[in-house]
């Protein structure tokens, strides 16, 4: 157990509007035991360089006004070129400037977004993991239940991971990407991962050795990553879709629906058991166009907000956690 002490704090300005607990917090996303939310307040771990660092995001403002507190915590002094380098990417990560106010103000009377704009308005998609850590996920997340993927994720946490204590929480903090290189696929197999620990070797090693710059593919056109994501070893075009949207904000990426979101969508937009993913994907990119997949995040984490004050039977068979 490693304790972080608190380090310094720093008041930053998200662009308007922004609502904190909508956007570091999604109800739809498995429980990870890197992060916890509560209401106003955010804590996650961080792995900058070799070292691990615990944030804690407080909101001090409002959706019109928003304002975060960021609190860093460390087990030593930090440099003044290791914090000049954590803020901005603290900002990058829970996507603090950008600008969805023509979204806000052009739906804010639509069919569908209506009523999620009323209690979400400023929710927006964040990469609160690093890239590495963010495809660790996607790839314990297929073809396996939400209780699969956790206990597939916390395996590895307690393996290879570290705990860290800090602000009076404990988290697990991930690994570097090198701290795989010895080990063989076999031992990830014994952590019940199956094909998927060929998957985790093979995508570790690109970033060991710098085949994958996370940086890089920030300053790329959708298309770009498209093609450049899809060569990553064992990420198919459903991961794909969603990094494009949570990792890279590309707020039209909205060309894959995978089966079980499929039966969703098609409750909620046509309450029909089965809608075709050609019908489902061709309207919403008619009705919202640039901002598709950002619109879809609206319906989706909706009703996954409204799961956690009442029991939604259909919803419950299909998330299965």
């Amino acid at each position: 157990m490693n304790k972080l002490n608190k380090n310094f704090s720093v008041t930053l300005k998200p662009t308007a509007p922004f609502n904190f607990d909508a956007t570091v917090y999604k109800p739809s996303h498995f429980p990870s035991s890197d992060n916890l939310w509560e209401k106003g307040k955010y804590w996650i771990t961080m792995v900058w360089r070799c070292d691990v660092f615990g944030m804690k995001l407080e909101d001090k403002g409002t959706v019109a006004k928003p304002k975060i507190k960021l609190s860093v915590y460390s087990k030593k002094p930090i440099k003044k070129e290791t914090r000049d380098e954590i803020i901005p990417e603290i900002k990058w990560r829970f996507n603090l400037g950008s600008d969805i106010s023509e979204f806000c103000k052009k739906f804010k009377n639509d069919k569908y977004l209506k009523e999620p704009l009323k209690r979400w308005k400023g929710m927006r998609p964040v990469a609160a993991n690093s890239f590495y850590e963010t495809l660790i996920i996607y790839i314990v997340l297929q073809n396996a239940i939400v209780r699969r993927t956790v206990q597939m994720l916390e395996n590895l946490f307690s393996n290879f991971g570290k705990k860290v204590k800090f602000d009076g929480k404990t988290l697990s903090a991930f690994w570097e990407p090198g701290r795989l290189d010895k080990v063989s696929e076999q031992k990830l197999r014994g952590l019940k991962l199956g094909y998927r620990a060929k998957f985790i070797k093979k995508i570790s090693s690109q970033f060991s050795k710098g085949e994958i710059d996370e940086f890089a593919m920030r300053e790329m056109s959708k298309d770009e990553l498209r093609e450049k994501a899809l060569k990553f070893y064992g990420i198919g075009p459903a991961s794909v879709e969603y990094l494009l949207f949570e990792d890279f904000y590309h707020y039209d990426a909205f060309d894959a629906v995978p089966p079980w979101e499929q039966k969703i969508y098609s409750k909620l937009l046509y309450n029909k058991k089965l809608v075709s993913t050609n019908k489902i994907l061709k309207d919403i990119k008619k009705r919202y166009d640039k901002w598709s997949k950002l619109a879809i995040h609206y319906i989706w984490e909706d009703i996954f907000w409204k799961r956690k004050t009442q029991y939604i039977d259909w919803l419950e068979e299909e998330i299965r956690l």
